[in-house]
């Protein structure tokens, strides 16, 4: 009987290794619904047109996200949401400087036509 009980209790000990490796934590909602928010707002920022690469990564992760939470797996299902998130506010970042430039570039060309206008005036004294 004693053979048996050292087998029972090593496949006891390696069910409870396995089922603590796969303990996962708290459902990742708060992150999740972050993601979304920033997804959201990147949108909002014209981040389809001007940063679409960093958008599409930022939907697909929190899609996975959404996926891996549904399966029970909350802390991959965390993680994917916080990339989701970092990668939505890039497309955001990265859409207002494409905005920001655009609008500089374009004072700047108003600024030069007024500076020729100026300079073609005849000078009155």
């Amino acid at each position: 009987m004693r053979e048996t009980g050292a087998p029972m209790r090593l496949l006891a000990g390696a069910t409870l290794a396995v089922l603590t490796a796969c303990a996962s934590g708290p459902p990742p909602d708060a992150e999740i619904a972050a993601a979304e928010v920033a997804l959201s707002e990147a949108a909002d920022a014209g981040a389809a047109e001007r940063s679409a690469a960093p958008l599409a990564l930022a939907r697909d992760k929190l899609e996975r996200a959404r996926a891996a939470a549904a399966a029970g797996e909350n802390d991959e299902a965390a993680r994917l949401a916080e990339q989701a998130l970092v990668d939505a506010q890039l497309a955001a970042a990265e859409a207002r400087s494409v905005v920001a430039r655009d609008h500089a570039e374009a004072l700047r060309t108003s600024i030069e036509e007024l500076r020729a206008t100026v300079a073609a005036r005849p000078r009155t004294s």
